[in-house]
């Protein structure tokens, strides 16, 4: 099977729910992780089959496209939402 089609396990990662890429990195920065480490939640698919996954939310988070259907993914999901200053 090839590299691109295997879906990632995201069951360890952190997840920042951020309006832009630079919140994004402002966060993963803050928070301390590495790249692999960290999923920027732009869709509510990110969240599939996770149960209680950690969410910090920061900056514009609420100006996403789907936003909607990504909190309704978190409150299914039981998430452990974290804000961010």
């Amino acid at each position: 099977m090839s590299e691109r089609l295997k879906k990632k396990d995201h069951s360890q990662d952190v997840f920042i729910l951020a309006g832009t890429v630079s919140e994004f990195l402002t966060a993963r920065q803050h928070l301390e992780v590495v790249p692999g480490q960290a999923v920027w939640l732009t869709m509510p698919s990110d969240l599939g089959g996770l149960h209680h996954p950690k969410i910090y939310r920061s900056g514009s988070w609420r100006t996403l496209p789907r936003i909607q259907e990504i909190e309704a993914a978190m409150s299914d999901a039981e998430a452990d939402v974290i804000e961010l200053g």
